[in-house]
């Protein structure tokens, strides 16, 4: 592999040694001082700052937010219409991401409808599990629906850069019940033992994003060999387990609801996997393309030239 040049060499020391530290000493505040206040108040005040953040930090990202929602919606829209869209998605991700503060506190306060019908029959059959999410509404709900329904899970997650980040979501996931899985072939390894040996509850997010590509939902693309919508299929096949997408609705405010569909119907044998990961792909689509101003992945991360 080649050696990176000095200047991303020299943009990923002043990342890790200035940016970071710095925009760490504004965050860790900030989230003592959202888990101090009541819950919406700490929500709305994430809203606030996504807002701002959306009117005057981030003007590239604000473009390709309407540029995707025009080419994936397939609809026309004005301008100021599509000023409001990205106005309630910067809205959605900053209390999203001020919300890591208050996870462990929505499920005793009400605040977190389910749908898990489909999940609970499969459990109650004893059938393991391959719960495929999407980073829809606070995507971190889907673990906290899994705790509070009583229900142990492993879950991939993909480290922020941050290194301060990574503790702030870490800890969160902690408190709330998770058992963490970082991305990695040992990792994959683990996934399976949990899948055939416990019959247990895998997690793992289908609309990942890897170097600012997000890998899914396809919209026409062919899967890349290593992208999460592959291995949800390989490892649902390996271990006969229930395939279920499931994903996350904002409601209003901080109140949310869960949603774990019916499982995708598996055809069997190494000629199935095509046709599985195209299943799969169609029951992803659906919900994203439903709440696309929810959608974090077309904020931070799609890219029109990637389509």
């Amino acid at each position: 592999m080649a050696e990176p040049s000095l200047r991303v060499r020299l943009r990923r020391w002043r990342r890790h040694w200035l940016r970071d530290p710095a925009l760490a000493a504004i965050n860790y505040p900030l989230l003592r001082l959202v888990r101090s206040l009541p819950t919406d108040r700490g929500s709305a005040l994430g809203g606030a700052v996504g807002r701002i953040n959306g009117r005057w930090r981030y003007p590239a990202i604000r473009e390709r937010i309407k540029a995707g929602y025009l080419h994936l919606s397939g609809k026309e829209a004005a301008g100021a219409e599509l000023d409001a869209l990205a106005d309630r998605l910067f809205a959605n991700t900053g209390r999203t991401m001020l919300e890591f503060a208050l996870l462990d506190r929505l499920w005793r306060e009400g605040r977190v409808a389910v749908d898990a019908e489909p999940l609970l029959a499969a459990r109650a059959a004893e059938r393991p599990v391959v719960c495929v999410g999407l980073h829809l509404g606070n995507w971190e709900i889907l673990g906290v629906a899994l705790a509070g329904l009583g229900v142990r899970f492993a879950s991939f997650y993909q480290p922020p850069r941050s290194r301060f980040e990574h503790r702030i979501a870490v800890k969160a996931r902690l408190r709330y019940g998770a058992e963490l899985l970082p991305p990695n072939v040992g990792a994959t390894r683990a996934a399976l033992r949990l899948l055939t040996e416990r019959k247990g509850v895998l997690g793992i997010y289908g609309d990942e994003e890897r170097a600012g590509y997000v890998n899914a939902p396809l919209f026409g693309r062919k899967p890349a060999p290593r992208a999460n919508l592959v291995t949800a299929v390989r490892l649902a096949m390996a271990s006969d387990a229930a395939l279920i997408p499931c994903y996350v609705e904002r409601l209003a405010g901080a109140r949310f609801r869960a949603t774990f569909m019916s499982p995708v119907e598996l055809e069997p044998g190494r000629q199935g996997l095509d046709e599985n990961i195209r299943r799969l792909d169609a029951a992803i689509t659906a919900p994203i393309l439903a709440h696309l101003d929810q959608w974090f992945s077309l904020m931070d991360y799609w890219r029109p030239e990637r389509f």
